[in-house]
């Protein structure tokens, strides 16, 4: 009976230290996520809320800001025109730089006449919050 019982009693100690660790949060998986909803806002119309998103955007000049936004809902129309629109976007995976606190996110568009593209959104870690570059 002791043979049996000391080898379970090591098992579960190791079982209990192994269950008590913290699991380490997957920056790459943080970055994929918020860029996913940044382009989700920008499929949604809140332009602003996406150009927001972008690293450096407070600092650009009221006419360039305009101008991005025009880009953007150029875009978004040229989506609808080619594709029938953006249906949804999927986080596909991601690469994350701990040296420097960058991440290279994949994405996925599904568009409305069913296909797909994957996407490339380069991403960085400013402050504690995951923004594109």
């Amino acid at each position: 009976m002791k043979r049996i019982v000391l080898p379970f009693l090591f098992a579960l100690a190791f079982l209990l230290i192994a269950c008590g660790k913290k699991k380490e949060v997957d920056q790459g998986e943080l970055a994929g996520n918020a860029a996913k909803l940044y382009y989700e806002q920008l499929i949604e119309g809140h332009y602003e809320d996406f150009l927001r998103g972008e690293n450096r955007s407070a600092q650009l000049p009221d006419s360039y800001q305009k101008q991005l936004l025009m880009n953007l809902r150029q875009f978004i129309e040229q989506q609808k025109t080619e594709h029938n629109g953006i249906k949804s976007v999927s986080y596909a995976s991601s690469v994350f730089s701990e040296k420097d606190s960058t991440a290279s996110v994949f994405l996925l568009f599904h568009y409305g006449d069913k296909t797909k593209e994957q996407v490339v959104v380069p991403m960085q870690k400013k402050q504690g919050v995951w923004i594109m570059r």
